[in-house]
Order: structure tokens, then sequence, then C-alpha cells
């Protein structure tokens, strides 16, 4: 005589330990987490590396558009101090050492430094603050931290872009280059003050 099988739902069978992953604070999960898609960066989901030609297109128009508004002090300043040397002389222009005014050839020159100075902390302050300079905005890439990818600072980037003249762009440009190769398209001067440069 068999006996009656017992009351309640049959009991199923538990799961191996070889498909259960514990997860800090948290219940264990079954199987493996699939790969982060190819581009994304680990830590800021949902953020897509910016590839080689949009950062140099975004670099090339930076050099220009700041180039132009620098050269304005440049140009003031230069003419400033050949204003106070020259003169117009029976239709032609005669320049004289003797009549050098060292208070115009100094202001000229202040004219020139602070100018560039002024445009540099244009640059420096629109990337620190909205990871955007006028050459990235327009071709759609932006510089961000790479642990949360917010703003990364007037102070890092300071950091960020005296490394990149100093250092990455004296070595053959390899600074520039080696986020050709980086798994996180980093230049040197991403990795220095940790950023990273997206798509937007």
């Amino acid at each position: 005589m068999s006996l009656p099988p017992p009351d309640g739902p049959p009991m199923s069978q538990p799961p191996t330990t070889s498909a259960v992953t514990e997860t800090a604070g948290g219940p264990p999960t079954f199987g493996t987490p699939p790969p982060p898609p190819p581009g994304i960066v680990d830590g800021t989901a949902g953020l897509q590396l910016a590839g080689f030609w949009r950062r140099f297109a975004g670099l090339l128009l930076d050099s220009i558009l700041y180039g132009l508004l620098a050269s304005v002090f440049v140009i003031a300043g230069l003419v400033l101090i050949a204003a106070r040397q020259c003169y117009v002389l029976d239709g032609e222009v005669a320049c004289y050492e003797e009549l050098v005014e060292p208070w115009s050839v100094l202001i000229g020159m202040l004219i020139i430094g602070l100018g560039v100075l002024f445009v540099l902390w244009l640059y420096v302050r629109a990337i620190g603050r909205t990871g955007q300079s006028w050459g990235a905005r327009m071709v759609g890439v932006k510089v961000v931290r790479a642990d949360d990818g917010t703003p990364i600072g007037f102070g890092r980037s300071l950091g960020r872009m005296l490394f990149a003249n100093i250092i990455s762009a004296n070595i053959f440009y390899l600074g520039y280059l080696w986020m050709l190769w980086d798994d996180r398209k980093q230049t040197w001067q991403d990795k220095v003050v940790s950023s990273i440069v997206i798509d937007v």
C-alpha cells in the first residue's frame, strides 16, 4: 500500500550555485549580465564616445574661430606700436627708431598679451562650465568627467588645455593620437584630468 503525496505544491529544484551571482547590497541574480554595447562608457551609461574625426574637426574650428578673435587684439596692439614710430612723408611711410615711445610700445604689448589671455580664458571657461567650446558645439561633441558625465570645471579645463599644448602636441602629437587605440578614446590630456569626450 503506497502513501498519499504530501499536501501543498511540489517542491522545485533550487538553482545551482554556478548560475547564481551575488550582487553587493542586493539579492542574488541569476546568470551573467550582458556586457555593455560597444562605445558605451562604463559608469556613465548612455554616453556615446566621440570619434576621432569629429574631435579633429572641432579642434580645427576652435583654432580658426578663437584665433580670429585673438588676431583682433594682436592687430590692434601692433597698430598702436607702429603708429608711434612711423609717419607719412611725401606719400611715403617713414619709420625711425628715435620716434619710439616706450609707453605706446608697452600699451600695445599689453593689449596683445591681455587679449590673448582673454581668448584663452573664454575657451577654458566654456569647456569647464558646459563642456563645449565653439568648435565642439558646432560638431556636436562635449568634454565631461569620466566618472559621472558632469562638466569638468575650470581647474581641470585649464590643466587639460595646458597639458595638451605643452606635452601632447609637442611629442609628435602622440598625446592626441592616443585616443585611436585607447579603450575609452582618451587623449593624454583626458587621462590627466579624468575626462572623456562624448557625442551630443
